[in-house]
């Protein structure tokens, strides 16, 4: 059946009573392909050509709405495949869209930390930030920092342990980032330590604020205290500590305080960048106290085997053994 100008006329005059432009666009072109639709379409536009003026005339909006209740029957497949093609194209918009969103995100985080320094096993590296700040990065740890720090504020990223002395800006707070906890200060001197289930913050001068993100807790510390966070209880401790022990690492020495030498092997091995294993309990519970300042490895094994009485044994050239000393 053909559609004549009187009945296009006729259905946007219809179609004119919807609500919207788009409305009023998808009823013409249901009316052209759907043969049902527009067989109705004839038989209510000759309703309303003998009835122009009914008794009890409705309002506008309500006979706009009865017209377009009445002329839209279900779907067609013809109709049924311009909406599924419109979903699909909405829904490719959609993930492309979301698609840049992340792509912007990624590319913005990067551009946020431009700069990334390692310390390898056994290494320490001390750098200068952009802002004069000076930060001392431990052995097996890692550091991000952008080129230039933004008018508002200065972050860096941590994974591992590093000491900071942060230049005083009171109109850009630094804020150091670790998976667990965030640390904000004005300008002083701090140890942050991520290594472990157990991170540490301890503040030897000036004051800091930590942000547990678990949480959103705010804990502010004073000189000579740090923060212990638990990451597998959420257990928080708060105490004093030996600022000369806690940040001795920083200046090339291993300090042992009265441990047993099979505890000690944690801080050994990451100073020294080994693995030093023990298979004896006795050897293992000696107790050990002492201060290894700027030694190398093997300067270190001479002395350990001697203040220890213990045979240290290369089994390759980062890994060791310590047993007891053969008397014979």
């Amino acid at each position: 059946m053909d559609i004549s100008k009187e009945d296009i006329k006729c259905a946007r005059k219809l179609s004119g009573e919807m609500n919207t432009d788009q409305e009023r666009s998808m009823f013409e072109v249901n009316l052209l392909l759907d043969d049902g639709l527009r067989d109705r379409f004839h038989d209510y536009k000759l309703l309303w050509e003998c009835y122009p003026k009914p008794d009890l005339p409705l309002k506008k909006k309500q006979s706009g709405n009865r017209i377009r209740e009445a002329i839209s029957p279900k779907p067609s497949g013809k109709r049924m495949f311009l909406q599924d093609r419109m979903k699909v194209i909405l829904a490719a918009a959609a993930v492309v869209l979301i698609g840049f969103s992340l792509y912007l995100f990624s590319m913005g985080d990067a551009s946020r930390y431009t700069n990334h320094i390692i310390a390898q096993q056994g290494e320490r590296k001390q750098i200068i930030l952009p802002d004069g700040s000076s930060i001392t990065i431990n052995s097996g740890s890692e550091l991000k920092f952008p080129e230039v720090f933004s008018k508002n504020s200065r972050e860096v990223w941590l994974e591992g342990e590093a000491y900071f002395d942060i230049s005083k800006d009171v109109d850009r707070p630094f804020h150091v980032n670790t998976d667990g906890l965030t640390v904000q200060v004005l300008g002083t001197k701090f140890n942050v330590n991520t290594k472990g289930k157990t991170k540490t913050v301890s503040l030897e001068s000036g004051k800091v604020q930590v942000t547990l993100k678990d949480s959103g807790d705010e804990i502010r510390l004073s000189p000579n205290e740090e923060l212990q966070l638990n990451t597998e209880t959420g257990e928080v401790v708060k105490r004093n500590f030996d600022v000369s022990k806690t940040t001795a690492w920083k200046d090339n020495i291993l300090l042992l305080d009265d441990m047993p030498l099979g505890d000690a092997l944690i801080p050994i091995n990451q100073f020294y960048g080994v693995e030093f294993t023990i298979s004896d309990d006795l050897v293992a519970s000696k107790k050990i106290s002492a201060a290894f300042e700027d030694q190398d490895l093997d300067q270190f094994i001479q002395t350990l085997e001697f203040i220890a009485d213990v045979k240290i044994t290369a089994i390759s050239p980062k890994k060791f053994s310590i047993a007891p000393r053969d008397e014979n």
